[in-house]
């Protein structure tokens, strides 16, 4: 125990304090080795005490009739340094996780908190606390992890930027969202990940994570199967088309050939003649409409249908759709009327879709109205709107189908409507051709108190092309 000890620390060499004097004295009076018995020593600096921490090994040594003992102090200073800020952080992360202390432990995703003991230096964030679900995540223990740096627990994060990204939040209080963060190494299994990093008090940042590998999976697993199904529309569409001019050719020629027949062209029929001809020539004229509404719909589900708008009377062509429709009415003695509140209104549209909408209409409406009924095309506007509707006494449309009623191929399954014929296709090209002049149509009904169906349309529309 020489003089410097005693100057270092600003104590006598009796002190009773001491741990080096009272472990040499020890192992002397005793006999007994000590071994790295922890000690601390305030060193005088600039006259303040500064703590040295240290580890003290005693080794008694005999020779010739005298007993030594070999002294060995090992600093651990900084390490007790070390201890003392993860203590400090710990204590820290502790009051953090209390507020949050049920979602914490119970949350299904991860949940980790980190201490950033240098504000300046990235490489001092150390995890202090982590909850269940983290080791379900990830796959690592907790009590295996738990105090050491982000950069000893998950080294390929650094070249993510992802240390970087915590101390910002740490410094600047604002909170990031980190998506789609790809990992893996030796223990972590290699995994996209969803991270939210939020400021915490007393310097500490909260991480909180959850693995979207399947997420992301079904995501593209649902991207191919949309881009698959769009490519089968695609080919499908392509398919109607190409077999609806291929048999629309034929057809119109049968429709012809039949057209001159019936009006005895080639020579008196009888009546048996004439029944069969008018047949052929009613079902081709039929099968012609389900043909060109095929076309149609696969035009506009392709994006190739175009609007050819022009200015012209609504009156014209509602006189147009009534002489067409009048002897269809007559079969069933129902009532066809109109009204309408403004004389004769002129609007810019596609006047052959607009007359293909208020066909589909009537005809839906003299099909599902029973003998002796009634059906009204009405027309209102405004300055900028027309709206039109046709009204109906017929079977009426149930509450539980009329959401569905404008899908294409879509119809009716119930009793007393699957009697009558059709493809569904009428409605949805009615929707689409309303939709492409930027307008809406609607469907007011209940069973056994008829429909009616309402559109609006601007009266002077500007898009050419859908």
């Amino acid at each position: 125990m020489n003089s410097l000890k005693e100057e270092g620390c600003g104590k006598n060499r009796e002190c009773s304090e001491c741990t080096v004097r009272n472990s040499v004295m020890h192992t002397f009076e005793t006999g007994e080795n000590i071994y790295k018995k922890e000690g601390k020593l305030d060193i005088l600096t600039n006259g303040r005490p500064t703590p040295i921490h240290f580890l003290i090994s005693t080794i008694l040594i005999k020779q010739n009739n005298e007993s030594m003992v070999l002294l060995i102090a090992d600093d651990i200073t900084e390490q007790k340094i070390a201890e003392k800020k993860v203590l400090e952080a710990s204590v820290k992360a502790e009051k953090a996780i209390q507020q949050y202390a049920d979602i914490f432990e119970n949350v299904r995703i991860g949940f980790y908190i980190y201490y950033l003991e240098n504000l300046d230096d990235d490489r001092t964030l150390r995890l202090m606390a982590a909850n269940p679900a983290a080791s379900d995540i990830t796959g690592v223990p907790n009590e295996v992890i738990l105090g050491k740096t982000l950069d000893e627990i998950f080294p390929g994060l650094r070249e993510k930027d992802i240390p970087q990204t915590y101390a910002e939040v740490v410094r600047t209080g604002q909170s990031k969202v980190l998506e789609d963060i790809y990992y893996g190494d030796e223990r972590v299994l290699e995994n996209t990940f969803s991270v939210k990093v939020f400021p915490l008090p007393n310097n500490c940042v909260g991480v909180a994570f959850d693995n979207i590998t399947e997420r992301k999976k079904e995501q593209e697993a649902m991207l191919q199967a949309k881009l698959t199904a769009e490519d089968a529309n695609r080919t499908k569409s392509e398919f109607i088309s190409n077999m609806s001019h291929e048999l629309r050719t034929p057809l119109t020629s049968i429709i012809g050939f039949s057209d001159l027949l019936i009006c005895e062209n080639f020579g008196t029929l009888n009546e048996s003649q004439k029944k069969y001809i008018s047949n052929v020539l009613r079902s081709g004229k039929h099968l012609l409409k389900l043909i060109n509404d095929l076309l149609d719909f696969s035009k506009i589900e392709a994006g190739k249908m175009e609007l050819i708008l022009e200015e012209f009377a609504i009156q014209d062509t509602i006189n147009e759709i009534k002489e067409t429709m009048m002897p269809l009415a007559m079969k069933k003695e129902i009532e066809l009327n109109y009204s309408i509140n403004v004389e004769n209104p002129i609007i810019v549209a596609d006047s052959v879709k607009f007359k293909q909408i208020l066909y589909n209409l009537v005809s839906n409406a003299i099909k599902f109205t029973d003998q002796g009924g009634s059906v009204t095309m009405g027309i209102n506007t405004t300055d900028e709107i027309i709206s039109v509707f046709v009204k109906d006494s017929g079977i009426g449309i149930s509450i539980d189908y009329q959401d569905k009623l404008f899908n294409p191929f879509y119809q009716v399954d119930s009793s007393n409507a699957r009697e009558y014929e059709g493809t569904g296709l009428g409605l949805a090209l009615v929707d689409k051709f309303v939709e492409m002049h930027g307008g809406n149509i609607w469907v007011d009904s209940e069973v056994g108190n008829g429909s009616t169906f309402t559109f609006r349309i601007p009266i002077a529309f500007e898009n050419k092309s859908f």
